[in-house]
């Protein structure tokens, strides 16, 4: 596999590598490197969830990779329509892509939600100012907010609060823990794509296989 160093991405060509421990070993870096660059492709990913009736897919930051641990989180409001959907399911499913390195991972497993406890004051003390406004809000993620007017667009987009005063949005904010039980790759290639699967069980590897694309 060749492989160079280019804007902190890893450039790799994934088409020669025989090695899977490798291409399981790359996945969780490109995630855990997402979580640190804003700037990577895979900063941003589609998450997955479902109310019974309905699939439903947003799209959020992934915030945190533990690696050893095989665990991904990300940010969220108490209020949500999320959470309840995660609440009844406690299962997620997550995708990341990433054009310049021709790669998807999708990781599903069970899910738990952090609302006011240790880790969720950990991750709250971390968030900067700007990200705390939407926590601010007294209606929650999605309410009817009538025409807007001045007085709402003003509401909607002040950042004029001090980062004591925006502790008032901690009781809104939730972090969501997904510990991975499957991860699939899937890499594209004029040459040809591949695929492997990898299944884990208490964030131990116990599964590894190529997959037909």
């Amino acid at each position: 596999m060749t492989q160079t160093t280019e804007h902190s991405h890893i450039v790799f060509e994934a088409e020669e590598t025989e090695d899977i421990g490798f291409v399981e070993s790359l996945c969780w870096r490109m995630l855990a490197e997402a979580a640190r660059d804003r700037r990577s492709p895979m900063h941003t990913v589609v998450i997955g969830t479902g109310d019974g009736a309905r699939a439903q897919l947003r799209t959020v930051i992934i915030r945190r990779v533990d690696e050893a641990e095989k665990r991904v989180y990300f940010h969220t409001d108490y209020r949500s329509g999320k959470v309840s959907e995660i609440r009844t399911s406690r299962q997620l499913a997550w995708l990341a892509y990433d054009a310049s390195r021709r790669s998807q991972i999708r990781l599903t497993g069970p899910t738990l939600l952090h609302h006011k406890d240790e880790l969720c004051q950990l991750h709250w003390a971390s968030t900067k100012h700007s990200s705390r406004r939407c926590y601010l809000l007294p209606e929650g993620p999605g309410q009817p907010l009538g025409q807007p007017t001045d007085a709402i667009e003003e509401r909607l987009s002040t950042f004029s609060y001090s980062m004591e005063e925006s502790e008032a949005g901690f009781q809104h904010f939730a972090v969501v823990e997904t510990s991975a039980t499957e991860l699939e790759w899937y890499y594209t290639h004029s040459r040809g794509n591949r695929r492997a699967r990898f299944r884990y069980e208490a964030g131990q590897l116990v599964q590894s296989e190529w997959l037909t694309p």
